[in-house]
C-alpha cells in the first residue's frame, strides 16, 4: 500500500477553503483600493471597476472550487492512494467542503451587484 504525505492529502482537503479566503481577501482587498483610491467612479466596460473585478474573483474562485469538488466525486481528490477507510472520509469532507465553499463564495460575491463599493 503505497502513502501519500500528511502535508499534501490535508492541504488538498482544506483546498476549497483555501480557495473561498484568497476569493474573501481579494474582494475585501479590491473594495478597499478602489475605496482608498477614490476609484469608484470609475467605469471599466461599461460597469464600476469594483462591480468587474470582483465578478470575474467570484468566477475565477467558483471555478477552481467546482474543480475540486469535481475532482472529489470522480476520484481524484487527495488520500486515493491511501488504504480503503480513509480515502472514502477524504473524498467525502473534500466534496463537502467544496460545496459549502461555493456557497460561500457566491455569498462573498453577490453583494458586488447590489451595493455600491464605497457606499
Amino acid at each position: 500500500m503505497e502513502r501519500t504525505a500528511f502535508t499534501a492529502t490535508f492541504t488538498g482537503m482544506m483546498s476549497a477553503f483555501l480557495i473561498w479566503a484568497v476569493h474573501f481577501a481579494a474582494v475585501y482587498g479590491i473594495n478597499g483600493l478602489i475605496c482608498a483610491r477614490e476609484w469608484d467612479g470609475v467605469e471599466l466596460y461599461g460597469h464600476p471597476v469594483a462591480v468587474v473585478l470582483i465578478l470575474g474573483a467570484t468566477a475565477v474562485a467558483l471555478l477552481l472550487a467546482a474543480g475540486v469538488l469535481a475532482a472529489a466525486l470522480w476520484g481524484a481528490a487527495p488520500g486515493r492512494r491511501t488504504s480503503e477507510d480513509p480515502r472514502r472520509f477524504i473524498r467525502l469532507f473534500t466534496g463537502l467542503a467544496a460545496a459549502g465553499s461555493l456557497v460561500a463564495i457566491l455569498w462573498n460575491g453577490l453583494p458586488a451587484l447590489q451595493v455600491p463599493a464605497c457606499g
